[in-house]
């Protein structure tokens, strides 16, 4: 009778389940790294407590950076002003070269005169050749002023102010000394529970120093190793019965197979299995199956890194495929928006700066591009 029952249940259940017990919940583990160098000043999390995404978890001292930031400024407001003066250079050295022509016009004036009437004794010769080498002096010195002139365009021809290329690198300076400001305060990449922590006040930190770590605890799954004489049937998308020690059996989560490895478990440990002796005796490999968990369940039952698992797999469906038939495309599975946020108030600064050191918005007019061109 038990031969019976035993081959009934197995003739209709059994044969289209596989199931293990060496599973195990694996997840994110996010590493909290400073980006800059600097000395800790305060912590304000421990172990095992939950942080959220955007908390100030570590701040540096920032003495450094703030005289960094006000010599960026300094340099910014210098910049506008230099800038500025280039431009009024140019109107300047413009009002030069229309008093030479002025100039030019009259000598060439009084030369005529004197050359029409020379002849007849009217003017001396010495007056004639006075007027003469005055309307070439004019002449040089109109020219002298146009070169000045295009010398002076040349500077700040195609661009204002505000888009010139000292203005902006001095820009980027600014906004390069914001940011490191904002770096002091460290912050949370991600929601979850604080792990590993290591960093103490007063210790002095690089960008390679680990501080805590910190487990998301809605970006977990369950790795299952199932025997490769189980692996015939199992498929991408087959459904999953899942339950931890950690909650007992009366608490069942859905699963969903969504990956299956590329190799045994045993290719990828840290001491690969080797045979260069000939005694082989073979054994039966594992293969890491990658399984899904309802974040429903998830949010009521929160599971911890490295829990034990107990994994049955419904393999009455083998229509799925063991290799993903789609390339996941640039949508990131994680991201977080902490560092995004560190420019944020940089151009409100930026802004205040050409406030208070900017006259006006200088731009070359075309009048006064021809007066240089005209001559060139």
């Amino acid at each position: 009778m038990i031969a019976l029952i035993t081959f009934c249940w197995w003739l209709f259940f059994g044969r289209f389940e596989v199931s293990t017990r060496d599973a195990y919940v694996n997840g994110n583990l996010v590493s909290l790294t400073p980006q800059i160098p600097g000395y800790v000043t305060a912590v304000y999390c421990d172990e095992t407590e939950l942080v959220k995404e955007g908390q100030v978890l570590v701040t540096l001292d920032d003495t450094d950076n703030k005289l960094f930031l006000d010599k960026a400024s300094a340099n910014l407001g210098s910049a506008i002003r230099n800038v500025t003066e280039m431009f009024e250079n140019v109107f300047a050295l413009a009002a030069i070269v229309r008093e030479k022509e002025a100039a030019l016009i009259r000598a060439e004036i009084d030369f005529k005169d004197r050359e029409a009437v020379v002849s007849s004794g009217a003017v001396s010769v010495e007056e004639y050749i006075f007027s003469k080498t005055s309307l070439e002096a004019a002449e040089g010195a109109l020219s002298a002023s146009v070169f000045n002139l295009r010398k002076a365009i040349s500077l700040v021809e195609g661009t204002t102010v505000r888009n010139h290329p000292m203005v902006l690198a001095a820009i980027e300076a600014v906004k390069l000394a914001f940011v490191n400001l904002n770096r002091c305060v460290i912050k949370a990449p991600a929601t979850g529970i604080v792990a590993q922590r290591g960093v103490q006040v007063g210790e002095s930190v690089t960008p390679a120093s680990q501080l805590l770590a910190i487990v998301p605890l809605d970006q977990v799954w369950v790795d299952a190793n199932f025997k490769e004489i189980h692996m015939s049937k199992i498929r991408i998308g087959q459904k999953a019965s899942v339950t931890s020690d950690f909650y007992g059996s009366g608490v069942n989560y859905e699963g969903t197979v969504i990956g299956i490895a590329g190799g045994t478990g045993a290719v990828f440990s840290p001491l690969p299995p080797q045979n260069a002796t000939g005694n082989w005796i073979k054994i039966v490999q594992r293969v890491p199956v990658r399984i899904a968990l309802s974040g429903v369940m998830l949010t009521k039952y929160p599971l911890r890194l490295g829990l034990s698992m107990d994994i049955s797999v419904d393999v009455k469906d083998t229509s799925g495929l063991k290799v993903p038939g789609v390339i996941r495309d640039t949508i990131p599975l994680w991201k977080t928006t902490i560092f995004s946020d560190q420019e944020k108030g940089v151009d409100t600064l930026i802004e205040k700066i050409f406030s208070q050191n900017q006259t006006f918005v200088g731009m070359i007019s075309e009048e006064v591009k021809l007066l240089g061109n005209d001559r060139r």
